[in-house]
């Protein structure tokens, strides 16, 4: 699979809320047209204006808020990089962004996605891989990031994107409309000296599923549960959640311990009643999958399903990290393909496809869940083209 860390980076294996208070964020591509060489950007009411690129070279460095100043290195990497790509990107050529870019990408900077085309330096991601893919098929994009914590040596975001889809993309055409998508990253930080670093690995996942069913493509059935649903944390820890300054003394120990029993029992295992969970859980699927409210739902809708598809089940964690009670995972789920999953019929073919998932803790147990699959990955090892079956809709 596509989806190893970078050698030596390998980690030890270990409700909804106010949707109107999502932070949304812009890009748009095409070159800035006008006669000022000065970008103003600010950021809540603690940040100042600073000069973002101009035609003689300055790199982007904009104030942030002090409210971030502690945050974990990974976090506080991620939130320089996306801000530029969010606010100043759009107004560089090709290779003033790169150099803007190489602030926080390491060198050998690997990026792994589904779909789009993976990468494997700074400069092939921004000069010609998903960075540029992205921008052509989507030239405006409104995200609204929903999850956002990281540690020293990770990061990882959950988010969803209004986007413009204006070109054809993977051989399929644009339906010229805005449309909603869901997208999840997981990082890796390259320590380059006390307190530094820069990221060298990146996995992206849109929840394809989902989307191609939006635009009247579906290439999965639709799923028993409720779809196309998602929030950010059923709490007040800030948007995107959680605020480290919110985040910090809450025990990531116990957190810790109950997302590894939830990946080892639930998906790998076979634990009743959704062991690592409370009772009135909320669990954000994705397309194929849906919306469980309650461990009834998630039980009898997502683990026994999946259970019941794939015998010989591993789940190899490759990330797992926590701020606070808030965890990340990521890694690849293996098992034979025994059964209907998500609407494919047994193929008796072992398969291996990646995951990320996040999980809030609330005491020693999960109160939300969010995950995305990378379903052309599965579709692939089971004989089928899941973009083909998109474009041929």
């Amino acid at each position: 699979m596509g989806g190893t860390l970078p050698q030596g980076q390998q980690p030890t294996r270990g409700s909804l809320a106010l949707g109107a208070l999502a932070i949304t964020m812009l890009f748009a591509t095409g070159a800035f047209v006008g006669t000022s060489n000065v970008v103003k950007v600010g950021v809540g009411a603690g940040s100042a204006t600073s000069l973002a690129s101009t035609k003689h070279g300055a790199l982007w460095n904009p104030k942030m808020s002090p409210v971030f100043d502690n945050e974990p290195l990974g976090k506080s990497i991620v939130r320089h990089f996306d801000y530029y790509l969010l606010n100043g990107a759009t107004f560089d050529n090709g290779e003033q962004k790169l150099r803007n870019v190489e602030q926080w990408l390491a060198p050998e900077f690997q990026y792994h996605t589904v779909g789009f085309p993976n990468s494997s330096s700074a400069r092939e991601w921004c000069l010609g891989g998903e960075e540029t893919g992205y921008r052509t098929a989507f030239p405006t994009t409104s995200f609204s990031q929903m999850l956002f914590f990281g540690s020293d040596k990770y990061a990882t975001t959950t988010s969803y994107g209004n986007a413009l889809w204006n070109a054809t993309l993977f051989g399929i055409p644009a339906p010229k409309k805005f449309i909603y998508f869901r997208v999840l990253d997981f990082y890796t930080v390259r320590s380059t000296g006390p307190g530094e670093g820069l990221l060298n690995w990146n996995f992206m996942a849109i929840d394809w599923a989902d989307l191609f069913a939006r635009s009247g493509r579906p290439v999965l059935p639709p799923a028993t549960l409720p779809e196309g649903f998602v929030m950010t944390a059923h709490a007040n820890d800030g948007v995107p959640a959680p605020l480290s300054v919110v985040a910090a003394g809450r025990d990531s120990v116990i957190a810790k311990a109950a997302a590894a029993g939830a990946l080892a029992d639930g998906w790998a295992g076979d634990s009743l009643d959704a062991k690592w969970w409370h009772r009135d859980l909320t669990f954000y699927g994705p397309g194929g999958i849906g919306l469980a409210q309650g461990a009834e739902q998630f039980q009898q809708h997502v683990l026994g399903p999946y259970r019941a598809a794939f015998a010989d089940r591993r789940c190899e964690t490759q990330i797992l990290f926590c701020e606070g009670n808030y965890c990340g995972g990521y890694g690849i789920m293996h098992g034979r393909h025994v059964g209907t999953w998500v609407g494919q019929a047994a193929t008796n073919r072992t398969v291996a496809f990646r995951f990320g998932m996040h999980w809030r803790v609330v005491g020693d147990k999960i109160q939300e869940g969010w995950a995305i699959f990378d379903m052309p990955g599965f579709l692939a090892q089971i004989g089928k083209d899941f973009f083909a079956i998109a474009r041929n809709q």
